[in-house]
Parts: C-alpha cells; structure tokens; sequence
C-alpha cells in the first residue's frame, strides 16, 4: 500500500488483503518466515544479528513488488541493494527514537495517527531509492524487481487492455442517462438526513443511479490510472466489479423503517448485554431502566448514526471516527441525565477500565460503538432495510405503532419506578465485596 500511494492517487481498502489477492500468500509467509528463521539464527553471534537485521531490511518491500520469487533470492537481493547502505540505514533510525519515547508517552497514539505512517512513507521512499540504483548499476538479481506499473503509471491504452471488461461495464454507466436529484424538503430529507416520509419513487431511483455510479467508482479509477492496475502486476490480481448490490449502504430509509430499527436495535442490544451476564455472571439480569426487552440507548445510537451521519457513508474512516464520537456524547450523556434524574443512581459503571472519563464512557467502549456503528450503516441497516420493504406496508404500522405504545408506557412508568436491583444498579455492595481486577468485568447498562 505504501509503495502504490508513491504514485497513485487512490489506494483501495481491499489492498489490505493483498496477499490473498495475490493468491501468493502461502509463499510470502514462508518467505518471511525464513528470513526470521535466518535473524534469528544471527544474532546468536550478537554482532551478526545486528548487521543482519540491515541486511534483510528490504526483503518485505521486494515481496511486496514481487511475491513469486523464492525465500533465498528475496534474503540475497535484499543483502546485494543494503550494502553500503546499513550504517546509513541506522542514521536513519536513530531519527526515529524521539517519535519512539513520544509514543510509547502517549500510549501509543502518536504513532497511530502520525508517526507510524511517516516511518512506513520513509521506508517506502527508501527502497524506491536503492531500488534505482540496483536497477542502473545492474545489480545481480534486480531484474527480480519486475513491477514497472508500482514505480510509474500505464499508458491508459495498456490498462483498457487489460479490463476491457471493467471499461465496458464503466461505458455503459456513462452512458446511460442521468437520473434527476430530488429537489425541495423531499430532497433535503434524503440527501442531508437520509429519510423518507414514505418510499418517494424518485428518491428511490436517484438512489440507484447513484450507487451504480458509485460502485463502478474503482473501475472508473482503474481505467483512469488513478489506482495501481492489479492485473498488470508480477502475480495478477482479480477484479471483478459488480455493479449491483442488495447493500448499499447510500440510501435513506422511510420513517416507518427507521421507527422498526429502533426497536430491533433495542432488542439486540438487550440481548447482547443479557447474555453478557448469563456468560459471566451465571445469572439472568434484566438490563437498562426500563423493564421491557430493550435498551433505547442501543436504538438511538444506531439511528442517529444513520441519520445525522448520512453525508460521511462514502468516506468509512470520517464515518468511524464521527460515529465514536457522537456515540460517545450520547453515552456520557444518558449516564449523566439518568443520575441527576434518579438521585446520584447509575445504570452503568466503568470506573477501572482503561480511558474512563468520570465512569461513564471509556476507550474500549467507544472502540465498540464506532466499529458497530461501520457495521450498522454498510451491512446491517441496509440488509434490514431490504427485509421491512418486503413486509406490507400497513401491517408493519401497526406493528410500529403496538410497539411505539407499550415502549411509551413503559418510559412513563419507568420515570416513577426503574428497572433497578441485583447486577443493575449495586455498584456500591458489589464493589466492596469484590476485587478490583474483578470490578472492570462488571458494567450494565
């Protein structure tokens, strides 16, 4: 990934499973696994395992260009391109030590969000440059470095060529005609909020275009050399585009439906949280402060998620953060509002777990909420989604609404009298009788 983002514009999310792609896998590992096997056997000598680790220092970047090559000419190569380079190499390295004690300061956060990444660009960088220089000098086994397209983008011609498929598929999006955007509150509705008051067919079929045009997005990138063509590398990698989808995740949802995800939601949560305590508390408890089977903070996150987050769906990595944070605002509030309401009492507690702020939220919890909400918006909201239209119209309103009615009685009467007891809300009996490694495992909601 580091050595495609060299020259191209776009690196796609699947290149994470490059060896699979590749099919190339098996090999790699074992070629990584002897060069380990070979370190370690260097520095039994010390001094040797030291100047080894330079010398093998460009074997995954060589794999990574090439992924057919054998163990022993990757390790070889990698000792003929460091020679001459290693004390440069350890210079380098050198360099790095500051970022090194500012991340292991920070638990690790400065090298998530920087420092890792510019070692990796680094790195990247410095192969391209001893690569060069092998390839001018003529050095043995550099013709073992084949990937012309991972240094220079194609002629479009060559990559047309070679997906002729893909441009077909990519010229008949273009050609078709374009489907108007829906205008006015309708239109604010569904591109803003991702709603629909009803199922407006406009909407619908703006949609459609809409997400065909979007899944063509990585052929369209392709032909235009503005990501790395897989199929014109050393070890080819398929690509097949699909242009239809039950799916997608750019689409608003009816009122009626959103109404019904809640609920569901709910539910999935209780029941999450339920198992959760049978598992390790060998005991049936009834979670949250309502006595029904739901857990309305589960539900609303999931559709404030959909909702307010509806312009970030194309970007997961906005869309993570966005939903880890706004999640999290509404956990630390709901924590919050429920102990001012209810004299100091708390629903959830977790005091002891790494990142806390005030026991309300924490970073293993936030981890959780953003990853479910990614989950939420790409597969389990649109697959939920499909099943409801599939469903009578007026039978599911009056399912919504039966529903709608027995969660307003039990809000009201839970005001006055809260779900309450044993492994909901004792913290302080439970916390004195058990240890504190034992007080992170307990947390309801």
């Amino acid at each position: 990934m580091v050595l495609e983002s060299r020259v191209y514009e776009r690196v796609p999310l699947r290149r994470f499973l490059y060896p699979i792609q590749t099919r190339q896998w098996p090999r790699m590992a074992w070629n990584m696994f002897v060069r380990y096997v070979y370190q370690f056997l260097w520095t039994l000598t010390i001094v040797g395992g030291i100047i080894k680790r330079y010398s093998y220092i460009m074997v995954p970047y060589i794999l990574a260009e090439n992924p057919t090559i054998r163990a022993n000419e990757a390790i070889t190569l990698s000792r003929r391109m460091m020679k001459g380079h290693k004390w440069e190499c350890f210079v380098v390295e050198l360099s790095f030590l500051g970022w090194e004690m500012l991340n292991v300061a920070t638990f690790s956060l400065v090298g998530i969000f920087y420092s890792n990444a510019y070692q990796a660009a680094f790195y990247g960088e410095y192969y391209a440059y001893l690569r060069g220089l092998a390839k001018t000098s003529g050095l043995p086994g550099s013709e073992l470095m084949c990937d012309v397209y991972l240094f220079e983008k194609p002629q479009r011609e060559a990559v047309r060529c070679s997906y002729s498929d893909v441009a077909s598929v990519v010229d008949d999006v273009r050609a078709a005609e374009p489907v108007a955007k829906p205008s006015g509150f309708v239109g604010f509705l569904s591109q803003q909020l991702g709603i629909q008051i009803k199922s407006s067919p406009q909407v619908v079929a703006y949609e459609a275009y809409e997400a065909r045009r979007h899944m063509t997005r990585d052929g369209r990138d392709i032909i235009e050399a503005r990501v790395y063509p897989g199929r014109l590398a050393p070890a080819p990698m398929r690509f097949k585009m699909e242009v239809t989808s039950d799916l997608t995740a750019a689409r608003s949802y009816t009122v009626l439906n959103l109404v019904m995800m809640f609920f569901i939601f709910c539910f999935v949560g209780w029941l999450w949280e339920v198992s959760l305590a049978l598992i390790t508390e060998g005991a049936f408890v009834n979670r949250g402060t309502l006595h029904g089977p739901w857990l309305p903070i589960y539900g609303t996150g999931g559709v404030v998620i959909l909702v307010l987050l509806k312009r970030l769906r194309d970007r997961p990595y906005l869309e993570f953060i966005a939903a880890t944070v706004l999640c999290g605002v509404l956990e630390y509030f709901s924590s919050w509002y429920l102990e001012m309401t209810h004299d100091g009492q708390r629903w959830w507690d977790y005091t002891g777990y790494f990142l806390n702020l005030n026991g309300r939220i924490c970073a293993e919890g936030l981890l959780t909420f953003g990853l479910g909400g990614l989950a939420i918006v790409y597969v389990i909201a649109p697959a939920l989604d499909n099943q409801l239209r599939k469903v009578n119209a007026k039978t599911l309103a009056v399912v919504a609404v039966v529903l709608l009615a027995v969660y307003a009685v039990d809000q009201a009467y839970s005001m006055e009298h809260p779900n309450s007891g044993a492994g909901i809300t004792d913290y302080a009996v439970r916390t004195s009788e058990i240890s504190a490694p034992d007080v992170r495992t307990f947390r309801t909601r």
